[in-house]
């Protein structure tokens, strides 16, 4: 049987799951994040995932804003969930789930917390491919799990059956370079860092699981597009404009500094929920300047002039 592949290329949003003040769910703000960066040009959505606050939510909670991505895309672009967990039996749960309610693949960490061997991180990915029938991007991210997916690893891991793609969050271009060169052919490889995308992209990869097409639109996603046509200029002030925008992640929480720069920009990010806290005053003046300066917001010494103050 001919190993399973998919064409996912681009930007893959990953959302955030925006949150009442009282801490309940907001399903509606939750379908405009999803209309938003589709509209935007994304060519993937990732619901549920570290940026949609997973573990702030019930397992019933995760699956139904499964659903609700699902519903809301309407097959207009591939819908990918985040299945994360410590058991292994947690993790196929949810990608069965996902996969029952039309998710085309999960985005999959290895277990939290714990740190488990090589031959441990091989029989993990077997079962979650083999037992959920969801299509899995591997997720590398050393510096949230105790686990590195070494370009050596990830070769035995693309093997797999149900395993086709991989986000690479190693903040190392050596590594990405190693797996273009090791698994390019056999898997898609997408970088999950958007200051590295279009380096990324020079050097072969197909794509970027990104978090700010919902803040800032289609000109997070004019780094892939316009690399594409051969615009390398347009893809540069893209990247120039990203790389001022990623400075958001040195203000506070990364999960928040997204909500919030959402919410200043009149964007439903909504609120989140204990232990994460929304900013301060101080914080999200820090974040106004950003956008003040990239251009997405008016300055408000200019905004106070224009109202007569």
């Amino acid at each position: 049987m001919a190993k399973l592949r998919v064409d996912w290329h681009g930007s893959f949003a990953v959302i955030v799951t925006p949150f009442k003040k009282d801490g309940a769910l907001d399903e509606n703000a939750f379908r405009q994040v999803v209309d938003n960066v589709i509209a935007a040009g994304c060519h993937g959505v990732i619901a549920g995932g570290s940026t949609g606050e997973f573990f702030l939510m019930s397992a019933d909670e995760r699956k139904r804003v499964q659903e609700i991505a699902v519903d809301q895309a309407k097959g207009r672009v591939p819908v990918l969930s985040g299945p994360a967990g410590i058991r292994t039996e947690d993790v196929i749960d949810m990608a069965k789930h996902a996969h029952k309610v039309g998710c085309a693949g999960g985005m999959t960490l290895t277990p939290l917390y714990v740190g488990i061997d090589e031959r441990e991180i091989v029989e993990f990915y077997k079962r979650v491919a083999g037992e959920s029938g969801l299509p899995i991007m591997l997720y590398n991210s050393p510096k949230y799990v105790q686990a590195v997916l070494t370009p050596a690893l990830v070769d035995k891991l693309a093997d797999i059956d149900g395993v086709v793609a991989i986000k690479d969050t190693s903040f190392d271009m050596f590594q990405m370079n190693h797996l273009v060169r090791i698994v390019g052919d056999k898997i898609r490889i997408f970088v999950g860092l958007e200051n590295l995308y279009l380096p990324a992209l020079a050097v072969g990869a197909v794509g970027c699981v990104a978090m700010v097409p919902q803040v800032i639109g289609k000109t997070a996603v004019d780094i892939y597009n316009c690399w594409q046509k051969g615009d390398i200029k347009g893809a540069r002030r893209a990247h120039e404009i990203v790389c001022r925008v990623y400075d958001l992640f040195g203000v506070g929480s990364g999960y928040i500094a997204i909500k919030e720069s959402m919410n200043l920009l009149g964007l439903p990010g909504g609120y989140s929920r204990p232990p994460m806290l929304m900013f301060t005053d101080e914080q999200k003046a820090k974040l106004r300047a950003i956008y003040e300066e990239t251009g997405f917001l008016a300055p408000a010494n200019a905004a106070r002039r224009a109202a007569g103050d």
